[in-house]
This record gives structure tokens, sequence and C-alpha cells, in this order.
């Protein structure tokens, strides 16, 4: 039996449909390959009009995560594609666009459970990837940090396996080596170990974690000395604490806890000239306010009235400034040391409270204020300096310059000369600013031009 011309001509156009979108598969892979995102886009738009095709999906969600073109990706996901999860290119785009397009846009602000939630969304997804797997847990470790979840912590951190996670350091902005994958699980394992587990089993895997990561020894011997404090084994946090402040210059939230033991072992002039030690090497009042508040109640304690009330003084005036409320506990106290101050000034405002609260730090530490160090903001501004452009990421806004292959200068993409090229020399001012992430002073660059 012979065809019809009907059928002949049906099996042509087939044949021709077949070729064409073969083709047109062929030419959108080519350009994806290369870069060519918004290209490879209008012919994968077209492809994956054939929702049978798991190879088109991928490919037309690959460039829009590509273009962060998340509103139109994001809404791809439904019934229709549940089966393309089989292809591991497929599962693996909407991985990393749910991570890309969702969790990565989450800010501090958002609540610990919808950050909790996107990342569980994802995680059911099964990344086989162990270092997408770490991105995932690791964002709701870092929120539940700042929120001080630590049972949260402590349940999230049992989802990674150590030995899945990567012993190389990682790089900071300026090259120098940084903490590793391991070391940040650690450090996580053993905080919330500290706080609501096991501080026993927190020291051991503590002292575990400083033999491995010599880099970051300093941190989980400052936990080690934290967990024993927590146990009331005060001289052994004592010894470990002083080890800490003598192997270099320590940091103040160190110089704190150490001031902390002390007072617990009854030693409050020392512990004292500590708190006052710390108060001098952070220029960020916002992280300080609970140590002015021990420095208050520990004058209290030694009847340093007017010193107390003034230390107390500047807590409240930097708790209103920033909006936060204040405990009855501040408040009573102050009543108190008003009505036994009716003669002594009480300091106005913020800038008022904090000049007496300094001079007070000075003269227990017993530093004169003329032969300290100027703050970065009393030496003016640095100009005519020649550098490199070191660009980093692409997608973040800022970038860094390089001073004599020794010094960087943070400075915004956006304050750059057009069209300015990765490495290229420089000429710029600098002005004094403040690494929130290193919680330290620093310098900005500013007035770019090229050299």
């Amino acid at each position: 039996m012979t065809e019809s011309a009907n059928q002949v001509v049906e099996k042509e156009q087939c044949y021709s449909h077949t070729n064409n979108r073969f083709e047109m598969s062929r030419e959108a892979n080519e350009l994806r390959r290369n870069g060519e995102f918004e290209k490879a886009l209008v012919l994968y738009r077209e492809l994956s009009k054939d929702e049978s095709d798991p190879y088109a999906a991928a490919g037309l969600l690959h460039c829009l995560r590509k273009l962060r073109l998340f509103e139109e990706a994001l809404p791809l996901f439904g019934e229709a594609t549940q089966k393309h999860m089989e292809l591991d290119w497929y599962r693996n785009e909407v991985i990393w666009t749910l991570i890309q397009g969702k969790l990565r846009t989450l800010d501090e602000s958002t609540p610990i459970d919808e950050v909790a939630s996107v990342a569980e969304s994802i995680l059911v997804l099964e990344p086989k990837d162990p270092v997408t797997k770490w991105r995932i847990v690791h964002r709701v470790l870092k929120t539940a940090k700042l929120h001080k979840q630590w049972n949260l912590i402590s349940r999230w951190i049992e989802r990674i396996k150590i030995d899945e996670l990567s012993t190389i350091p990682m790089k900071d902005d300026r090259g120098h080596d940084g903490w590793c994958d391991q070391a940040i699980w650690y450090n996580f394992r053993v905080r919330s170990g500290i706080e609501v587990g096991n501080k026993e089993e927190a020291i051991l895997i503590a002292l575990r974690a400083s033999n491995l990561f010599h880099q970051q020894g300093k941190f989980f011997k400052r936990l080690e000395a934290l967990a024993n404090f927590r146990l009331g084994r005060l001289v052994e946090a004592e010894g470990l604490y002083n080890n800490l402040d003598g192997a270099g210059r320590a940091d103040w939230w160190i110089l704190h806890e150490h001031a902390q033991v002390l007072r617990e072992l009854g030693n409050l002039p020392k512990a004292l000239t500590l708190m006052c030690k710390a108060a001098l090497s952070n220029k960020k009042l916002v992280s300080l306010v609970s140590l002015f508040s021990d420095i208050g109640f520990l004058c209290q304690e030694m009847k340093l009235k007017g010193d107390a009330r003034n230390h107390l003084v500047l807590y409240k005036y930097i708790r209103e400034e920033q909006g936060w409320s204040i405990s009855q506990t501040i408040n009573s106290a102050l009543v108190k040391l008003d009505n036994e101050l009716p003669e002594v000034a009480l300091p106005v405002d913020l800038k008022s409270a904090l000049t007496a609260c300094r001079k007070f730090w000075l003269q227990t530490v017993g530093v004169h204020e003329e032969f300290r160090e100027p703050s970065l903001k009393y030496r003016g501004i640095r100009r005519l300096l020649r550098g490199k452009l070191t660009m980093g990421p692409t997608d973040r806004p800022f970038c860094f310059i390089l001073f004599d292959n020794r010094e960087s200068y943070f400075c915004r993409k956006s304050a750059l000369p057009t069209g300015t090229p990765d490495g290229a020399p420089l000429q710029f001012d600098a002005i004094p600013s403040f690494d929130k992430k290193k919680n330290r002073e620093s310098w900005k660059a500013v007035n770019i031009r090229a050299d």
C-alpha cells in the first residue's frame, strides 16, 4: 500500500521541524558556552515552548540566571517541570536560581525563620555538590549567629559533614589567606556547643581546631577560654585569656571577656583596667554598648559613682540614638546615682558623655592623650596617591586600589572614571573610613582619576 501525498508532506514537514529544532538547539548551546547569554536566551525561549524538552528548560534557566532575570526565572518552576528534575543539569539550574534569586537577596533584616525556610526549600532538591550544600547551610548559620539563635545553629551545623568541606584558605580582598570552610564549620560548632550544648565537648573540639588551623588559633583559644568561663573554671579561663592578651594586641572583645573573668575572681582594679583598654581600642560605639554598661556597674561597685553614672549615661545616649530600648536595670541605677550625686552635673549629650568617659579610660590605663596615636579621622586627607586598580568579582559594587604593592584602598566602582579596566594605573586621594566587616578604621579612595 503506497503512501498518500498528504502523508508524504506531513513526514517532510515533521523532518524539517525536527531538523530546524536540532539546529536551533545546537546554536543556542554554542552561544551559551561562549557567554552570549542574551542571544542564546532568544533561542531557548522558543525551544522551551516544548515542555517535554528538559535540556531547553535547563538552558533557559541558565541564561536567565546569568542575566539575573530572576523575575522571569523563578515562576518557571511548576508541576510541568517536575519531570525535568531527573536531569542533573536542570536540577542544578533550579538550585542555583533559588540560591541567587531568593536566598542571597535576603538581608540582615529578614527573620531567621524565613531564611531557614528558603534554605530548606532548596535543600529538599538534594544538591549533590557538597560545596553548594555548604553555601546554603552557611547562609542560615550566619543569620542565626546574627540573631544569637544558637539552638538553630546546633541543629543546622549537623547537616554538613566536616570531611566534605575544603581546607584551602579563602583569599581576602588583599590576596591574603583567610578562613577555610572547615575552620568556619568548627567555629560555629564550638560556639553553639558553648551556648546551648556540651561545653566539655566544645573545649575538646576547640583544642582540635586550634591545632588544625594555626592561623585562626587565637579565635579557637578564645572559645576554649569562654567555655571554661561558662563552666565556672575561672582560674583556667584567666590563664587562657592572659596568654591571649600577651600574644600581641588583643581585640576589644577578648579584653572585655578577660575583664569579666577577673571581676568574678575579685580582681576589680585589673578588670577595670582591661575594660578601659577595650574601650580605647575600638571607635565603633554601637559595638561597645554592653562594655560601657559593664564599666558603669563595675565603677558603681568600686564606689566610683560619678564615673559609673557617666558610663551608664553614655550607654543610654547611644541606645536612644539607635532607637533601642533602655532596660529598667539601667534606669533604676541612674535614678539611684542621680540621688547620690545631686551637686554633680550630668553630661547633657552623647558627645559630652563620651569625652568624660574617655578621660577616665586614659587615666585608668595610665595613657596620656597627647602620646596616643590619633584616630584616622584626625589625620586629615592623604593626597596625590598612586596605585593599580584591583577590580575583583564583577557582581560586587566595590573594588580596591593597590598602593605600593602593600596597602589597598577601598573604593566604589561607581567612583571610577568610565571604562577604567582592571589593573589600570590611577591617581587618587584617600579619606578616613571604617571597615565594618573587620571592625576597624580604614581608608577610602576618592577623587579617582587616570594616572
